[in-house]
């Protein structure tokens, strides 16, 4: 009898398992899929939205076929580096999976500029102390410095003595970053938005209360060389945003990252993303490919109607169709949501985006072709000696911006740049290119992403009614739903959060 009746009761919850749909197959919209999917009481039946023609964590990446010498490597665009501090949950998911790390070991080369593009694509692997317009090389450990090379001794004084200034500040920064917290603090409650705001700006202070990167600087009394021509290069490539736009993310987004990444290894998935994607749907039966989405509105007491048009269904044009979830999750940048789902369009319209260029240079001698589907996800790539980096800003009328050239082995270059285009005297040498959409931080968007997410937020008295997360049966996640930098650990701290909220149980949480 007891049997029977449990049976019974596994049949009826069949019947009554909800729906959901997942908009969006980036890390976070797979991570989502996937714990939801993997639901101990099998509540949730999972339904993948998107609109190209393939999965996107991967979609980007492309397999390159060398003539010369007959070998495949796969090159992920854009590059999904971490480390085991910062990316705490990133790493204890791949874990969970079974993906092992690929150790990467990279030089730092800094160089100038006086065009936002080089003029000419010559893509090979560079010498680190070869480089046009050079000005420093570092090996991202501080023992590893140039100042320790052989030949350092037989340098000019100068050099010498701008090497130790360098350490100098590297080291006053990192000790302000472990021993000076950021400020973020609300403004006064007894004060309205228009008098938080003059009065944080007559403070030469931000009008959310937090402290922006610039004013944390400031307040450290770090050098002025130092930030421009060796911090802002690099952080501005891992945010791929110009030096302006950096320094008006939130100073605790930074801080956060150098004491999380402090003297910590780098490493890759091995296998690449491609890997990592097939891995997080494997499983899923209902993913509809080339659907874009066009609108997200909630329907009835509980329902949630999707709209999308379908482009791959082999007419000349696309055709509508709709259908009712219980919950939606939209894993798209904060601009495509406001889009699709207008009870958000106030909210996240604070939040500000970018474009993104990523593109792969092919080596002067013209062996290296665009191949077809990567044979198990290899990514060759990574292995051997240390690769370089380069970072290159171009400084023009007050204003900077930084660009980065990863030179692999084989003679490609992959080059990232926060513009939408690329200069037509490049086009020639480029195999491939990759745009996106990149979401910025301000101190501002960073309390309204705080107020979504179920936070406290530092969202000033006045300001209108603010769409927070899970309302309507619709949520959010990303790389930019949490209060951090906008990167992969993102991803999964989001996911997570609407596992919490669906009470999925997360099998690599502490």
């Amino acid at each position: 009898m007891r049997q029977s009746q449990l049976q019974t009761e596994a049949a009826d919850s069949s019947h009554h398992r909800s729906r959901v749909a997942i908009i969006g197959t980036g890390l976070a919209g797979l991570t989502t899929a996937y714990l939801v999917h993997h639901d101990q009481r099998k509540r949730y039946d999972v339904t993948l939205f998107e609109q190209a023609d393939t999965l996107s964590l991967d979609a980007a990446s492309v397999t390159l076929n060398n003539a010369k010498t007959g070998e495949r490597e796969r090159v992920d665009l854009p590059p999904r580096s971490f480390c085991r501090g910062y990316y705490k949950n990133l790493c204890r998911m791949y874990e969970h999976l079974g993906i092992g790390f690929q150790r990467i070991r990279l030089i730092w080369v800094y160089t100038k500029s006086s065009s936002t593009w080089q003029t000419e694509p010559t893509a090979e692997p560079r010498r680190a102390d070869a480089m046009p317009g050079t000005y420093f090389t570092y090996n991202r450990r501080l023992h590893e410095l140039l100042l320790l090379s052989p030949d350092f001794w037989h340098s000019s004084l100068r050099r010498i003595l701008h090497t130790f200034y360098l350490a100098i500040c590297h080291l006053w920064f990192l000790m302000a970053c472990f021993l000076l917290r950021p400020r973020t603090s609300r403004p006064e409650p007894c004060l309205d938005a228009a008098a938080a705001a003059a009065a944080a700006s007559a403070a030469g202070k931000s009008p959310s209360g937090c402290e922006t990167l610039q004013q944390y600087l400031h307040r450290i009394r770090l050098p002025h060389q130092y930030y421009v021509y060796y911090l802002l290069p690099v952080l501005s490539v891992i945010c791929s945003c110009s030096h302006a736009e950096m320094l008006d993310f939130p100073a605790s987004d930074v801080v956060s990252f150098v004491k999380g990444s402090f003297l910590r290894k780098t490493f890759v998935p091995q296998g690449g993303v491609n890997r990592v994607q097939s891995t997080l749907s494997k499983g899923i039966k209902d993913v509809r490919l080339g659907a874009r989405v066009t609108q997200v509105a909630r329907v009835g007491q509980q329902g949630v109607l999707v709209r999308w048009q379908q482009t791959n269904d082999g007419g000349s044009g696309s055709r509508s169709a709709e259908d009712v979830f219980d919950r939606v999750v939209l894993a798209v940048s904060p601009n495509a949501a406001a889009t699709i789902f207008s009870p958000s369009r106030c909210t996240l319209s604070v939040i500000p985006t970018a474009p993104v260029t990523s593109s792969i240079l092919a080596p002067p001698s013209g062996d290296v072709s665009v191949a077809g589907a990567p044979s198990g996800g290899a990514c060759s790539y990574r292995l051997g000696d240390a690769q370089v980096m380069e970072f290159r800003t171009t400084f023009h009328g007050g204003a900077a911006q930084s660009e980065s050239s990863h030179f692999l082995r084989s003679g490609v270059v992959i080059r990232t740049s926060p513009s939408a285009c690329i200069a037509e005297a490049e086009r020639k040498g480029v195999l491939h290119v990759s745009r996106f959409t990149r979401t910025l931080r301000t101190t501002r968007s960073r309390g309204m992403v705080q107020r979504v997410m179920g936070g406290k937020g530092t969202w000033a008295p006045g300001d209108e009614e603010v769409w927070v997360n899970g309302k309507d049966n619709v949520w959010i996640v990303g790389s930019w739903c949490w209060d951090g930098l906008v990167l992969l650990e993102g991803c999964v701290v989001s996911a997570m959060k609407v596992a919490e909220d669906f009470g999925v149980g997360v099998p690599w949480s502490e």
